[in-house]
């Protein structure tokens, strides 16, 4: 964890990984700063950049694969994640999403705090976004 105020001011440090989609605009796929990691909003798109087609559960288990890889790159896991938050296009595809969600951290000692925002469209016609906070190990 953190031991001095000075693991907080490091400089940032960009992290990326072709195992998730390459940004389309002026933004990295994670921005490591100390021991914290803050992953940019994934949508559900593969690794080549193609948005995943199907049903709800399809593009949140994408987005969140993404976010597991980019956690990773980073060396850290799952278990990392302090935060989530999660852009929905529509509530009623809730249950849908938490249950991918849930299959995702179902392993995790400490779930993360998430916050869960309807909104009204997403680049590429995406229906889920997420974007998500780690803590990881010291170097």
């Amino acid at each position: 964890m953190l031991n001095t105020l000075t693991e907080v001011t490091e400089c940032p440090e960009a992290i990326s990984t072709r195992l998730a989609p390459t940004p389309r605009g002026a933004y990295s796929q994670a921005v490591r700063v100390g021991a914290f990691l803050f992953v940019s909003g994934q949508l559900p798109l593969d690794p080549q950049g193609r948005r995943v087609a199907g049903a709800i559960s399809d593009e949140a288990r994408q987005a969140l694969s993404n976010v597991r890889a980019i956690v990773e790159a980073a060396g850290g896991t799952l278990a990392n994640v302090v935060q989530c938050t999660i852009y929905i296009s529509d509530i009623a595809h809730w249950a849908e999403v938490d249950k991918i969600y849930n299959a995702f951290f179902f392993a995790v000692p400490v779930l993360p705090a998430r916050a869960v925002i309807p909104v009204r469209e997403m680049r590429y016609g995406a229906h889920v976004e997420i974007q998500s906070i780690a803590v990881m190990d010291a170097r």
